[in-house]
């Protein structure tokens, strides 16, 4: 079960406790490292807890919070070797990281569903700082790669099975390059886009596992949504992420399925369901892809997007609980002078 989907609120109640312990630690220490840069242990402090974060909440699957805490480690790692320009804004973007994202997690523990893309404009910023290009929002979308195959999509029926067909794959593999070159020539295109998708799902029902499979579906499901005319303003995209299907490929002939866990493949793979996810219409095999996945809980509404910028605004329960003790100490201090004042019969107005 991915938190995404259905959180697991008694799951993220547990660890959050000690996530905000280890962020307030970090940003103690930044703030001890920008009022004396001297002491670079304050820094190597602040990188030491960001990371203990960043692995705590890939474990509770928010790889949103744990791309951005992933992205300030590595910023803190430029600051100490002095590869950043720009001090004092990376200083600010690390801050405001620390400020926010006990914010993101206050807002999945009252209930709220995690909507990753609001951390988009704070991970730019971050990146800003070290001089990279600013990343799109597809890097936030993370769907449940490991959900099971609808029994439409092809399958090898045995690991052995696979293993002696797999000398097939190197003919199919140069059947589809055929194919991809004379789709990027625009030569009969519609004839190209369903030889590409015939031909994947050929490969497709050589491989076995989950992992070894799923690239190849995902790829033709979009190809026919092209083919069919529904994806005409992803075109241009479309066409850069197959090509990078076919490297895909020739990692599954040299290094088999077990290749295609993690790496390029998932990557690959997330993006292309993310032009799924958008699509206003959608071709039957995308259906399959949008209900397999489960697409339409992954990109949030208007109102739900709005609902989680507004809580992005540092005012979580730690900041507010600090308030509050300061004004309750203020107010004590109005009534012990107020009491001193009724209690004396020629008191001082002042």
């Amino acid at each position: 079960m991915r938190l995404q989907d259905h959180i697991d609120f008694t799951t993220l109640q547990w660890v959050k406790p000690e996530l905000d312990d280890t962020l307030s630690i970090a940003r103690e220490a930044l703030e001890s490292y920008v009022d004396n840069p001297a002491k670079r242990d304050f820094m190597r402090t602040c990188a030491d807890h960001l990371h203990q974060v960043h692995g705590t909440l890939k474990m509770v699957e928010l790889y949103g919070a744990a791309t951005v805490t992933a992205e300030m480690e590595t910023l803190v790692g430029a600051l100490l070797d002095d590869k950043v320009a720009q001090r004092e804004e990376a200083y600010a973007a690390l801050m405001r990281g620390l400020m926010q994202l006990p914010d993101y997690l206050e807002r999945l523990s009252s209930g709220h569903r995690d909507v990753p893309v609001v951390l988009l404009p704070l991970l730019n910023d971050l990146r800003a700082t070290r001089g990279e290009d600013p990343l799109p929002e597809s890097v936030m979308f993370h769907p449940n790669l490991d959900a099971f195959l609808p029994e439409q999509a092809p399958a090898a029926m045995s690991e052995a099975y696979a293993a002696s067909h797999r000398g097939e794959l190197s003919g199919l593999r140069l059947r589809f390059q055929h194919q991809l070159l004379a789709w990027f020539r625009g030569q009969d295109t519609a004839q190209q886009l369903v030889g590409m998708r015939k031909t994947l799902l050929a490969i497709t029902a050589r491989c076995y596992h989950v992992h070894g499979r799923r690239l190849w579906w995902i790829a033709a499901g979009v190809l026919e949504g092209l083919e069919q005319g529904m994806l005409k303003g992803q075109a241009a995209e479309v066409r850069q992420l197959i090509g990078k299907v076919d490297r895909n490929v020739r990692l599954l002939i040299e290094h088999g399925e077990g290749s295609l866990r993690a790496g390029d493949a998932d990557e690959v793979a997330c993006k292309l369901l993310y032009i799924v996810a958008q699509a206003k219409q959608r071709s039957p095999q995308m259906e399959q892809l949008r209900v397999t996945y489960g697409l339409d809980n992954l990109l949030p509404d208007a109102g739900e997007l709005e609902h989680a910028r507004g809580s992005m605004a540092g005012h979580n329960r730690a900041l507010l609980d600090s308030v509050s003790r300061a004004l309750k100490d203020d107010l004590l201090r109005v009534k012990e002078a107020l009491d001193l004042f009724l209690r004396q019969q020629d008191g001082d107005p002042a």
